[in-house]
């Protein structure tokens, strides 16, 4: 072979090398780009969608519970209406009132106030009368015997019974006294009222609240609250929030039903429907304001007026 014919061979070598190392042009690289943008783009759409279905989701739990945990506590309360006395008192006019005549103003075992405003809000309140645990987790009892004619009682505990409107006292959850004063675990009696009979250490002791509940804004003046308001000097104290409607229906000792009873002495059971929201909006929700909501009802028997 001549030099020639090698140096030719060589050239068309080097060519092809040459061309099969060659790297990929800007037009592919581009191409490339864009796909890959597309694909990006659309796992970035995925993840964002899932995310903010996993917090609405995470929103609409938080908010049932929330809801859940409220209402609870309204018909453990509410059925509790009218609970202490003797058993001897005529349906609807309870012993409480016979006694004591009012409990810091409220003058029926249940008061209902049908359509009030309160902070632009319009919603339905309710006030029940009952003897109650003093606190949550604090059951309180006598801590010596008590004998009729006595002035005083001694409890286990701090006497909570002291002031105007921490005056009314239970004792086993039937017999009522008007507290005069309350200091340490000695609670003393009005003089017109001592103990009618004896009681045994250990006997529950209960105060005779009037619990009010209905619907305020927050502090922030943005979020709806659903307030319990003792009516002993606390104030309206934020139960749940995010309720933004609460209505009540009375059913009534001849078996109607209305929203707002002309004599309250003739309810015997009460209808709620509480409505909640999330407490954030949805951009991609078609409900006013773009919130979720869920409305609960649900019927409490009041027992102690039938």
């Amino acid at each position: 072979m001549s030099l020639f014919q090698r140096s030719s061979r060589g050239k068309r070598t080097a060519h092809r090398i040459s061309k099969a190392s060659r790297g990929v042009t800007l037009i592919e690289l581009l191409i490339a780009l864009v796909i890959s943008s597309i694909l990006i783009a659309g796992l970035y759409r995925t993840f964002v969608s899932q995310q903010a279905s996993y917090a609405t989701q995470e929103q609409v739990v938080d908010m049932q519970q929330n809801v859940r945990v409220a209402i609870n506590q309204m018909i453990r309360e509410i059925r509790m209406a009218g609970f202490s006395g003797k058993g001897d008192n005529a349906p609807g006019i309870n012993d409480i009132i016979n006694v004591f005549k009012n409990v810091n103003g409220f003058t029926s075992i249940i008061t209902p106030v049908d359509e009030t405003t309160v902070d632009g809000i319009t919603h339905d309140q309710i006030t029940v009368l009952a003897a109650y645990v003093v606190k949550d987790g604090d059951v309180l009892t006598l801590d010596a015997l008590a004998k009729s004619g006595d002035k005083t009682v001694t409890l286990n505990g701090s006497a909570p019974f002291d002031g105007d409107k921490k005056k009314y006292l239970c004792l086993g959850g039937q017999y009522l006294y008007e507290v005069e004063s309350a200091a340490g675990n000695v609670v003393t009696l009005k003089d017109t009222n001592p103990l009618g009979e004896d009681h045994l250490k250990g006997d529950t002791v209960f105060m005779v609240k009037a619990i009010t509940y209905g619907l305020r804004m927050d502090t922030d003046g943005v979020t709806p609250v659903l307030f319990r308001n003792e009516n002993t000097g606390g104030g309206r104290q934020p139960l749940a929030e995010n309720i933004e409607n609460l209505q009540f229906r009375y059913l009534l000792a001849d078996g109607t039903e209305t929203d707002a009873p002309g004599d309250p002495t003739q309810i015997r059971g009460v209808r709620i429907m509480i409505t909640a929201r999330t407490q954030r909006s949805d951009p991609q929700s078609k409900e006013p304001g773009g919130f979720l909501r869920r409305t609960i009802n649900t019927y409490v028997d009041v027992r102690n007026l039938r």
